[in-house]
């Protein structure tokens, strides 16, 4: 992170001017405005709560390079107690707790915003590769000032992705299969391959590039995408009135109809402009429960559009029928072709798993693939939108009288005083530098410090 001094006079930053040229003294108002803006945009909220005691919590989290074994402390702390360390951000990470203040972080680790001093490790934290500012299956730092493609976080492992190392391509490529709006979230092909709590065994060996899913695997070799839901042939007539129609098969399963991967499936001779233009996917009725409503968890995998869920028995099974251990399912066939096995999910995926009695159990390891976490998010602060200088006159207002009237004074002694010091540069046209300010403000300070010794 640029310290305040880069910022200011870096000649790279516009309307802030660089320290080798003759400004004034409203590009350093400006200037400095600039910088509270940043900052109010890149700090927008309070950072005075620990969120330690809460426990173990889905939060954003900010790895510290420069204290002892790469771990990571919540928002609060990262301004508060690591503020001039080196941060990286990770945003959202589940069941983790603050690493500040504990042993973890090495002997005489205190928290600046509890007091808190070398508690117990979290033994329950998990740690990865990002915690040491690597990311992805290419091992990068992440940069966000250098950095063009899209990230995409894996929903189990919680790694950061680049889109080009997920589809083969830069997120601007018109030779991308997915686009960033074709799919939500993403399962990497780390977290199949090694049935990550059971991953692939429990959920995407049945699911994962079955006709109709929305569950998609992409094979590369053929520029196929496998497993998009299956939509009624006079959708694009109607688009906008039930576009979402999944089509369902005669027992309430999904659809096993087989569709054309020629051209639209499998992204040959795709317009470059599509890229621009939202996928169509399958959306469901207004009736039917959402994602994270209290009603999701006996919603079926896939719903008719303007049909209630509770119209479908609860007891009937409506996913396809569980691969034997020797059948060659879509994903088993793709890893047999040496492809990646990197799992995307169409929009509305979370409500097109089937929760009867049999396969709700498959779901207790994983909740997030039924219902979006709740997220802790730090409480907004009150005074990001004001000024340095709103900020100074509001302590001011609620400083005992005699203080503030002393404060007033000191201020109004400085003011006259750089007055004074700048008047000759003024009067001959000379030029103010950073040198000569600086000047000006190591006397003062020696000043300061000599009549402290006087008083003592």
């Amino acid at each position: 992170m640029l310290s305040r001094e880069a910022l200011l006079f870096s000649p790279t930053r516009d309307g802030i001017p660089s320290s080798d040229d003759a400004f004034s003294a409203q590009d350093l108002v400006a200037a400095q405005d600039a910088l509270e803006a940043e900052a109010r945009d890149t700090i927008p909220f309070a950072f005075n709560e620990c969120t330690y005691e809460m426990g173990y919590i889905k939060q954003p989290l900010y790895a510290c390079l420069t204290c002892l074994n790469h771990r990571a402390v919540c928002a609060a702390c990262s301004i508060s107690c690591h503020g001039e360390h080196h941060l990286v951000e990770l945003f959202n990470r589940r069941h983790f707790r603050c690493d500040c203040g504990t042993e973890a972080m090495g002997a005489g680790s205190v928290c600046g915003v509890t007091n808190r001093k070398d508690a117990p490790r979290n033994t329950e934290n998990r740690y990865d590769k990002n915690f040491k500012g690597k990311f992805c299956i290419c091992g990068k730092d992440y940069d966000p000032h250098t950095e063009t493609d899209s990230m995409y976080q894996c929903l189990v492992c919680e790694d950061w992705l680049h889109h080009a190392c997920l589809i083969g391509s830069h997120v601007d490529s018109a030779d991308s299969l997915l686009a960033t709006d074709d799919f939500d979230p993403v399962v990497c092909d780390a977290c199949v391959r090694a049935d990550r709590n059971g991953v692939r065994t429990k959920l995407l060996d049945r699911y994962a590039g079955v006709e109709g899913s929305g569950v998609m695997l992409l094979d590369m070799q053929t520029k196929a995408i496998i497993g998009r839901a299956v939509f009624d042939d006079d959708d694009d007539e109607n688009e906008g009135q039930d576009d979402g129609k999944i089509k369902m098969n005669e027992e309430g399963g999904l659809s096993e109809a087989k569709t054309d991967v020629s051209s639209a499936a499998t992204g040959e001779g795709r317009d470059p402009t599509d890229q621009d233009r939202p996928a169509k996917r399958a959306r469901l009725d207004e009736g039917t429960p959402k994602a994270g409503s209290s009603s999701s968890s006996s919603a079926p995998h896939a719903v008719v559009a303007g049909e209630a869920a509770s119209d479908l028995p609860a007891k009937t099974c409506k996913a396809t029928v569980r691969p034997t251990a020797s059948e060659v399912t879509p994903l088993k066939r793709l890893e047999l072709d040496g492809g990646k096995l990197n799992v995307f999910f169409e929009e509305g995926w979370r409500m097109r798993w089937c929760q009867c009695e049999e396969c709700s159990p498959l779901f207790d390891d994983f909740p997030f693939f039924l219902e979006e976490e709740e997220a802790y998010e730090p409480p907004d602060d009150p005074d990001a939108h004001k000024s340095t200088h709103e900020l100074g006159m509001v302590a001011l207002s609620r400083m005992p009288r005699e203080q503030a009237i002393e404060g007033a004074i000191a201020f109004q002694g400085l003011s006259e005083r750089l007055k004074n010091y700048l008047r000759p540069y003024s009067e001959s046209g000379a030029t103010v530098t950073k040198e000569l300010i600086d000047d000006f403000f190591a006397k003062e300070r020696e000043a300061l410090a000599e009549q402290m010794q006087q008083n003592r």
